[in-house]
């Protein structure tokens, strides 16, 4: 019977024995564990009025909310941001961008200069 210390390959030093790590779940597999425990999808309609909803509440609705262990954690999230000083203005601005999309910048600039018309391959000096 062979050694079971016959088939191993040593490590090299200083190189992980595993440098890809360990292969991530897809999208898939995870949802299908939520779903098996659950919890449903949230539509965009249904963001939206959470959102609408949050706006319209009070201080001390949005901190009772947050310390509630049943309110999902990803809305507990954000009402802390709206908490925080610190993070308040980015949140508001990245809330009103996802729901009523990005302002557009628009530029306005002049360029003083002269252009010239080349005509190619017609045979005729080009008009001015």
């Amino acid at each position: 019977m062979a050694n079971k210390e016959d088939n191993l390959i040593p490590f090299v030093k200083g190189q992980s024995g595993n440098p890809n790590g360990r292969p991530r779940k897809s999208f898939g597999v995870i949802n299908a564990q939520l779903k098996a425990k659950g919890i449903e999808a949230l539509s965009k309609t249904d963001l939206v009025e959470a959102y609408s909803l949050i706006f319209n509440s009070s201080e001390d609705e949005l901190k009772d909310l947050a310390k509630d262990k049943e309110t999902p954690y990803a809305m507990r999230l954000i009402i802390g941001e709206l908490n925080s000083a610190r993070t308040r203005s980015k949140a508001l601005q990245d809330y009103r961008d996802y729901m009523f999309g990005k302002a557009k910048d628009s530029v306005d600039h002049k360029i003083d200069g002269t252009v010239n018309i080349i005509s190619l391959g017609t045979g005729t000096k080009p008009t001015e």
